[in-house]
C-alpha cells in the first residue's frame, strides 16, 4: 500500500468546515469555523503559560478566569463567520455568549476541556 502525502488542500480543508450554533440568548444562529494552529496560538498566547496535565490536556484549574475570558473572546472573534464581529463586537454581546461561542470554537478545532475541569474552575471563581 503506497503512503499517501500530505497535500495543501489537505491542510486548508480544516478551516472551511462550517458548524451553525444556536445561541438561545437570542435565539438566533450564528455559524463558525475550527482555528488553525497559528490562530489557536494567538489565543493561547492571551492566556500566557499552560499547565499541562500528565495526559497533555489543560490545567484549567490553574487559570487565571479574567485572561481565560478573554482568549475565549478571541476564539469567538476568530472562529465567526457569520456574522464576522471583531473583539469590540463580541464583548456587547450578552453575558455569557462569548464564552459559549469560544469553547465552541474551541471544541470545534480540537481543544476540548472536561465538564469535571469546568465545574472546578466555577468553584475557584470568585463570586
Amino acid at each position: 500500500m503506497a503512503e499517501r502525502k500530505l497535500t495543501k488542500s489537505d491542510i486548508l480543508e480544516g478551516t472551511a468546515r462550517r458548524e451553525t450554533l444556536h445561541l438561545k440568548e437570542y435565539d438566533a444562529h450564528v455559524v463558525v469555523r475550527p482555528l488553525t494552529d497559528g490562530e489557536l496560538s494567538k489565543v493561547f498566547g492571551t492566556i500566557g503559560s499552560i499547565a499541562v496535565r500528565e495526559d497533555g490536556s489543560p490545567d484549567v484549574e490553574t487559570m487565571d478566569i479574567s485572561k481565560n475570558l478573554e482568549a475565549l473572546r478571541t476564539a469567538a472573534s476568530i472562529g465567526l463567520v457569520d456574522p464576522i464581529l471583531n473583539i469590540e463586537d463580541i464583548s456587547k454581546m450578552k453575558f455569557g455568549v462569548p464564552e459559549f461561542i469560544g469553547m465552541k470554537v474551541l471544541e470545534f478545532s480540537g481543544v476540548s476541556f472536561t465538564e469535571e475541569d469546568l465545574r472546578k474552575k466555577g468553584e475557584k471563581s470568585p463570586s
